[in-house]
């Protein structure tokens, strides 16, 4: 397998982390989403249409986003994750989708923004700039499609990004969290149990982003973060290349 992935990349983290936690062997290919922009090249195009990382290949099978390989990595980890445990489906269902509900990059972002005004221009222009590129690719793009669908995704960030209060939209990112946060269970050695979960690879890789965005005093709960510290102890985390802290200096660099 091949993990098509990028250091920086919150959802390549969820990616490269449940693999390792369900002990699946694959060669991380890592990506440059920022300078070169791989993502948008031809031949990853026709990898994952979707333009995004990571995307998981294995022979004719690809699995293109984040939740579709944690899915995979739980299904392949059987009984030895407490997704297959029929008692607690419904329950780690309901965390998965509460997750996704989340817009990280929003947070991400507005708060880098919040908290260097010089970004409240940068991130704007970056995002004109992608916008402009992908419209250049619309006469001969092959994924037509695919294009106008990257374009109108961007459109939204730099309107979301330059327009309205952005302390207010912080405050709604951060009950969503909250909101995520109250579903949790009171840990056991896990969250549900003796045994790893979906929830405990998405919730790991929420902490390590809110602990690099400095917004860790959402997690209230002393369980949870003893919990937490007790993830970072595992192998698996260890190798996933979570970041719990900015590294501005890895942005550019495929490792």
């Amino acid at each position: 397998m091949i993990l098509y992935n990028a250091s920086s990349s919150y959802y390549s983290m969820i990616a490269r982390y449940a693999l390792l936690e369900a002990g699946l062997p694959f060669e991380s290919r890592r990506m440059d989403i920022h300078l070169a922009k791989e993502q948008l090249s031809p031949w990853y195009a026709k990898l994952n249409p979707a333009m995004t990382v990571p995307a998981l290949v294995e022979g004719e099978q690809i699995w293109t986003d984040s939740q579709d390989i944690l899915n995979y990595a739980a299904t392949q980890a059987g009984e030895r994750w407490m997704d297959a445990e029929v008692t607690r489906t419904a329950k780690i269902e309901q965390l998965i989708l509460a997750h996704y509900s989340i817009a990280i990059e929003r947070l991400t972002f507005g708060k880098a923004m919040k908290s260097i005004p010089l970004l409240r221009f940068i991130i704007p222009k970056i995002l004109g700039n992608v916008i402009r590129g992908l419209e250049k690719e619309v006469s001969n793009s092959a994924n037509l499609p695919a294009v106008e669908a990257k374009i109108e995704l961007n459109k939204q960030r730099l309107s979301y990004f330059s327009e309205g209060n952005l302390a207010d939209k912080l405050q709604v990112e951060r009950e969503i969290v909250r909101n995520y946060l109250s579903k949790l269970p009171t840990p056991q050695l896990f969250l549900f149990g003796d045994k790893p979960s979906s929830a405990d690879i998405l919730t790991v890789v929420l902490f390590g982003r809110l602990k690099m965005v400095g917004e860790y005093s959402l997690v209230q709960s002393p369980d949870l973060v003893k919990w937490f510290l007790r993830m970072q102890l595992r192998s698996a985390y260890k190798k996933a290349d979570i970041w719990i802290y900015f590294q501005p200096w890895r942005i550019f660099l495929k490792r």
